[in-house]
């Protein structure tokens, strides 16, 4: 009689659950996000930003097939996706030729080609709110394995996924979220096994170019999940990486040369014409008057993320953990850190034309590893305060939907002005950074103080934990019999 191997048995029934999991967190957040598809940018227009450029690159790939913009503008062809009455804005200059381009990276208008095709606006809209519940649905994923706490992950996860930023950009047409989940591809390749090989070093090359085509931006993200890869794989991992990447990134600098003269679009960006690469690279870094935003991309009145999301805040104690966590762990926290100091320092402005944290959704996803870890470790109480935090950001993020669809805020405009009594009344609580006071000041001291004696409890909470589990003689209850297994404090 063969024997059964109940550990397999055990494993195929768990990646079961996994999955069902995963199909279940995206299918509930696809249906969530349907209803931010109708929320208009600004009063004018259903969309604005930078976001009717990348459609009408699109359209011109579709009705042209190529980059220039020129007959678009001439025919008004936008207007079937734009519908401010004054038309479409230049964001370019022409060239010496008279081509218009936009300064954007072309990965996002071919990305969203089939949306277009099948449904124009609503069509890529609807697109990218399926690409940003499978990005959830795989930093789910993700959580799982790099934590264990399964049940735990999913809610939160769920809990990210519905906080106001992830719920907005969901079908705001910008490569960020195409890119998290690029990210998150990646970051589930070069976890999957202890030594990838060279199959694996393909699949990672692949990945990472697509997130380089989405925006050159998040190159430095790439480099992160590259170097970390080339650490632990085996000499034929290494070599298919270091070789698909180089024609990759041969590829990418011929195209955007010959296309737009440069390794970058943004020379074509009416701001900085007659600037080459290396001149653009430098006036977007600086670092005197942007520290602040280290800070203030979580608590600013108007851009914050932890002000139209709480929840999203309990992620910075949470990478105290990452810290002393496994690699695949400090990899989490080196691409958050990465992508806050890009936010921060390189970044030209952390408050536009756009809903807050926008600079932020590329990693928004990969909150859900710190925050996971917070409610694990926390006793009750702890949980508890973790799950009102969450439900107030879902209070938000239904107050924001139901004042947009009302039409009493647009998104891109005044969207921190919606009526929403919780949301105002704690509006004193949160500094403003666009006006510099003594109060301004104030907050930002008791916000710091706040969040350094969340991340040094969860530390203290950790090395203790550490210290038990090392020397349990040393906390054993007084008057209690001297350790063994029988009454080990845990």
């Amino acid at each position: 009689m063969p024997q059964v191997d109940l550990r397999s048995i055990v494993a195929r029934i768990r990646d079961y659950e996994l999955l069902l999991l995963a199909v279940a967190l995206f299918l509930l957040l696809t249906a969530i996000y349907v209803f931010s598809v109708e929320i208009r940018a600004t009063r004018g227009a259903s969309i604005t930003g930078d976001e009717p450029f990348y459609l009408l690159t699109t359209q011109s790939l579709l009705t042209d097939g190529d980059f220039d913009l020129a007959n678009q503008y001439e025919s008004r062809s936008y207007t079937s996706f734009f519908d401010h009455p004054d038309g479409l804005w230049f964001q370019s200059v022409p060239q010496e030729d008279g081509q218009v381009l936009s300064p954007h990276n072309p990965g996002l208008s071919l990305l969203v080609i089939p949306g277009f095709v099948l449904g124009g606006l609503v069509g890529v809209q609807t697109q990218l709110l399926l690409i940003a519940s499978a990005s959830l649905a795989l930093a789910f994923v993700l959580a799982d394995r790099l934590t264990g706490h399964r049940i735990t992950c999913w809610v939160v996860t769920l809990g990210v996924g519905l906080t106001a930023t992830a719920f907005v950009y969901s079908t705001e047409i910008y490569p960020e979220f195409p890119a998290a989940l690029a990210l998150v591809v990646a970051l589930l390749l070069v976890t999957r096994l202890p030594r990838p090989g060279a199959a694996d070093g393909l699949w990672l090359a692949a990945v990472l170019t697509v997130m380089c085509w989405l925006g050159i931006k998040y190159a430095p993200l790439a480099l992160i999940v590259s170097s970390y890869y080339i650490l632990r794989a085996d000499r034929s991992g290494r070599t298919a990486l270091l070789l698909a990447g180089g024609l990759s990134a041969t590829v990418f600098a011929g195209f955007h040369v010959y296309l737009f003269g440069g390794l970058t679009p943004y020379g074509n960006n009416a701001v900085y014409a007659q600037w080459n690469t290396a001149e653009i690279l430098a006036g977007h870094v600086e670092f005197g008057e942007r520290y602040y935003r280290l800070w203030g991309i979580f608590i600013d009145r108007q851009f914050g993320i932890g002000r139209w999301a709480p929840l999203l805040l309990v992620a910075l104690p949470g990478l105290a953990l990452l810290t002393v966590g496994k690699g695949s762990l400090r990899l989490v926290l080196a691409l958050v850190l990465a992508q806050l100091l890009m936010a921060t320092f390189v970044a030209i402005t952390m408050m536009g034309w756009w809903f807050a944290g926008r600079t932020m959704v590329t990693v928004l996803p990969l909150f859900a590893v710190p925050i996971a870890l917070v409610v694990a470790r926390s006793h009750l109480w702890g949980k508890v305060g973790v799950a009102m935090l969450g439900c107030y950001s879902l209070a938000i993020t239904v107050g924001l939907a139901s004042a947009a669809h009302a039409g009493e805020i647009t998104i891109a405009v005044d969207p921190f002005d919606m009526a929403f009594p919780p949301f105002q009344g704690l509006a004193g609580l949160f500094p403003l950074y666009t006006l510099w006071t003594t109060e301004t000041w104030w907050l930002t001291f008791f916000w710091l103080t706040l969040a350094g004696l969340a991340i040094g409890t969860i530390a203290w909470s950790e090395l203790a934990s550490t210290v038990r589990k090392v020397h349990p003689r040393k906390w054993r209850l007084p008057g209690h019999a001297p350790y063994n297994r029988g009454n080990t404090i845990t």
